[in-house]
C-alpha cells in the first residue's frame, strides 16, 4: 500500500512561497458497516477562495462533502473487492445508512437504493485510479479502468464496482457546478 500525504503551499507575509501543511492522508479509515471502504476528504476550497495573500488556515464546511458551485472537494476513496464483501455476515442496513450519512454528508443522500451505488451529483469530478482496478458503470455503458486512467465525470449518473481481487484507490477532485 502506498502512503499518501497532502502538501499545501502558500505565501508568507513577505509573499515568499513555502509549504504550510504537510500531513498524511488516512486512507485506511474504513467504514464499520462497509469493511474495506473508505473516503478521506483531504482538502476543500470555497467558491471565493483567493491566492497570493499570506496563507490563512482554512475552515471547512462539514455539513457536506459536496462542493457548492465553483468550490472544490478532494478525496481518496478506497473500494474493496466485491468478492470480499459477499462473504461477510449480513449488515444492519439502518446502521450502514446512518454511518454513510454521518461520514459522507451531502453525498450519502445522492445514493440510490437500487441498483446500489448509483448516484449523480452537481459536480464535475476528475477521477484518477491510483491503485488496483475498478469498473465505471453508466446508464448505457461501462468500462474497466487501470492504474493511471483518468475519468472526467460530468455530473452523470454512475457507480463504481471493484471486481478485482485487490482494493482500488481513486483520487477524486470534485468541482461544484450548476445543473441545468
Amino acid at each position: 500500500m502506498t502512503d499518501y500525504r497532502v502538501l499545501v503551499t502558500g505565501n508568507d507575509e513577505n509573499s515568499k512561497s513555502h509549504i504550510v501543511l504537510n500531513t498524511p492522508i488516512n486512507v485506511e479509515n474504513y467504514f464499520t458497516y462497509q469493511p474495506g471502504f473508505s473516503v478521506e476528504v483531504f482538502w476543500q476550497t470555497s467558491a471565493n477562495t483567493t491566492v497570493g495573500e499570506p496563507f490563512k488556515t482554512i475552515t471547512w464546511d462539514k455539513s457536506s462533502i459536496l462542493p457548492k458551485p465553483a468550490a472544490t472537494s478532494s478525496m481518496i476513496i478506497t473500494f474493496p473487492p466485491i468478492s470480499n464483501t459477499e462473504s461477510l455476515a449480513p449488515v444492519n442496513l439502518e446502521d450502514m445508512i446512518k454511518e454513510t450519512a454521518e461520514r459522507l454528508p451531502g453525498l450519502a443522500e445522492a445514493f440510490e437504493s437500487e441498483p446500489p451505488g448509483f448516484h449523480s451529483t452537481n459536480t464535475i469530478d476528475y477521477v484518477v485510479l491510483l491503485e488496483g482496478e475498478i469498473k465505471l458503470l453508466l446508464d448505457n455503458d461501462s468500462t474497466d479502468l487501470k492504474v493511471g486512467d483518468i475519468v472526467v465525470q460530468n455530473g452523470t449518473r454512475h457507480a463504481w464496482v471493484n471486481e478485482s481481487a485487490n482494493p482500488a484507490k481513486l483520487l477524486v477532485i470534485m468541482i461544484g457546478a450548476d445543473r441545468k
